[in-house]
């Protein structure tokens, strides 16, 4: 059965950025990185720089040929023009992607 996906803003959209690591990322105890701050993301330009620790990722901010929309599901529906057999999801629009950091080298290790 098709579905219709129904999309609202509230209010302006956040800006989000994109990042593209070439490594893996992980917790130290090892548990999920889901809802977990990875690092501080500074940006000066085009120049990126991503702080974990100790440990500093170089990269460069490059638009997108086409923003994303970042959705995030209800779990809410309704019928779709009042038919029954026709749903309509309701879906949370989290933010808009217009640009992504791309880091392609390996961490650097600061030493204070």
């Amino acid at each position: 059965m098709a579905k219709t996906a129904v999309l609202y803003f509230e209010g302006k959209p956040e800006e989000l950025v994109l990042l593209e690591i070439q490594s893996t990322v992980l917790m130290e105890d090892g548990s999920s990185l889901v809802g977990e701050e990875i690092g501080l993301l500074e940006v000066k330009g085009s120049a990126v720089t991503l702080t974990m620790g100790p440990r500093c990722l170089h990269g460069k901010l490059q638009d997108l040929k086409a923003p994303l929309v970042l959705m995030e599901r209800t779990g809410q529906e309704e019928s779709l023009d009042g038919d029954p057999d026709r749903k309509a999801m309701f879906l949370a629009a989290r933010g808009v992607v217009r640009k992504k950091a791309i880091f392609s080298q390996r961490p650097h290790l600061s030493v204070s």
